[in-house]
């Protein structure tokens, strides 16, 4: 039965690998990767390293000897800002450009067009008030980046799609002298693009001063207002935040705020008698999916790593886990992402959802039955997945030894995907 379910998946995945928007969004990956990978390396140092509460600042007090480490701060912020600002925009042009491409049309309007369509849809038309006329229209620029990226592959996928459908392939060579004729023949296309995303754009700012991509994630957030201590809704949460991840909605969901008041009553307990054991709030989002189902982030791609580093003979995989590695310790797992690519992907989704679950189960059964006590110490983001139960537990070696056994169990999960995916490479059936 698994190897017949194993077989369906390569076909799955051969059937989609044929399929040209399929092959436009990783093309657009693939070629985005580079930059994703530099900007994760940035966030990192700057996260980690130059931020007060990094989690290397902490170990090593660096703002305390390093001359000019505010400049250094404030440098990083400003590379990792326009490293990773854009990238939704060149997805855009990039996504509309791979699909015009094969089917030999306009790619180069194409491209543009999804871009200006995209950017129309980053402006907000209904600010405006009675005592200050000239705020009627903001730009958000906060949605150009990470934020914005599954709304960019929309906006470029159906871009490309009117372009394929609306106007002839066309053999010519494109030049500066042809933009006149090459308007003329993609008019229709043109038209409904920018005006009908334009349309969207002015009316989704009537009722929502965020935009479309802000409205988006009003909806899309609204599973994790409060998932509680049920294990059943932390289980739910856990697999739909990463199930947005896979979609494309990269880093805009963070649910570890919802379970607030708990972390505070589990911290003041700790504080007052010394010790984590016995916290009021023992299974909370924090203390279960933070700390120890997150491990190199979302699907505990650390895990990937080390199966992909083991036991795979994909040579791209190779290459991506080994300049991979260092920002998924820091839990930045973005070129992961990207460089295999793990969007959109049907063999690597299933361990990517089940790993965390499992991790999940691993880590509310040990809280239950007393085996550790819970995290009750904040931690900053850059902490390495692997040590935050140890840290937030303030060293306990029972926590250690959960986070060293979740690892473990995610890489056995990721492991028969890999096989799974060795086998494609050998039958030539891998891209």
């Amino acid at each position: 039965m698994m190897y017949r379910m194993g077989q369906q998946l390569l076909k799955m995945e051969a059937w989609l690998n044929r399929r040209r928007y399929f092959q436009a969004i990783q093309a657009t990956l693939q070629l985005l990767f580079p930059v994703v990978l530099l900007g994760a390396y940035v966030d990192s140092v700057n996260q980690a390293v130059f931020q007060k509460n990094g989690f290397l600042n902490q170990i090593y007090a660096i703002s305390q000897w390093l001359p000019g480490f505010s400049h250094f701060a404030r440098y990083t912020t400003l590379l990792s800002a326009s490293l990773n600002g854009l990238i939704a925009v060149a997805a855009a042009f990039a996504v509309a450009n791979f699909v015009v491409r094969s089917a030999q049309r306009d790619y180069l309007l194409a491209g543009l067009t999804a871009t200006l369509s995209f950017m129309m849809l980053n402006f907000n038309f209904g600010i405006a008030t009675k005592t200050d006329q000239a705020a009627g229209t903001s730009f958000l620029t906060t949605n150009l980046g990470m934020r914005g990226f599954l709304l960019a592959l929309l906006v470029g996928l159906i871009t490309g799609a009117l372009f394929n459908k609306l106007t002839a392939p066309s053999q010519s060579i494109f030049n500066e002298r042809q933009w006149l004729a090459r308007v003329k023949m993609n008019w229709l296309p043109l038209v409904l693009t920018l005006g009908g995303f334009s349309l969207l754009s002015y009316g989704s700012s009537l009722v929502n001063k965020t935009g479309v991509n802000g409205l988006f994630y009003l909806v899309s957030q609204w599973p994790f207002v409060n998932p509680g201590t049920v294990l059943g809704a932390i289980l739910g949460v856990t697999f739909l935040s990463n199930s947005y991840w896979l979609l494309g909605l990269v880093g805009p969901l963070d649910f570890s705020g919802d379970s607030s008041v708990s972390t505070i009553q589990n911290l003041e307990y700790a504080l007052q008698h010394g010790s984590a054991w016995g916290a009021p709030n023992p299974v909370t989002v924090q203390t279960i999916f933070d700390s120890f189902a997150n491990v190199g982030g979302p699907g505990m791609t650390l895990a990937l790593i080390i199966a992909i580093l083991w036991q795979s003979r994909h040579r791209r995989y190779r290459q991506v886990a080994k300049v991979s590695w260092l920002p998924s310790l820091f839990n930045f797992n973005q070129p992961l992402l990207f460089g295999l690519p793990l969007i959109l992907r049907p063999i690597l989704a299933i361990p990517f959802l089940v790993a965390p679950l499992v991790t999940t189960l691993i880590t509310w059964t040990a809280l239950k039955l007393q085996w550790m006590p819970p995290v009750v110490y904040p931690l900053h983001r850059t902490t390495p997945g692997f040590l935050m139960g140890w840290l937030g537990t303030g060293g306990d070696w029972h926590a250690l030894l959960v986070s060293g056994v979740n690892l473990v169990v995610a890489t056995a999960i990721y492991l028969p995907f890999i096989w799974l995916d060795n086998q494609a490479v050998k039958g030539g059936a891998s891209r």
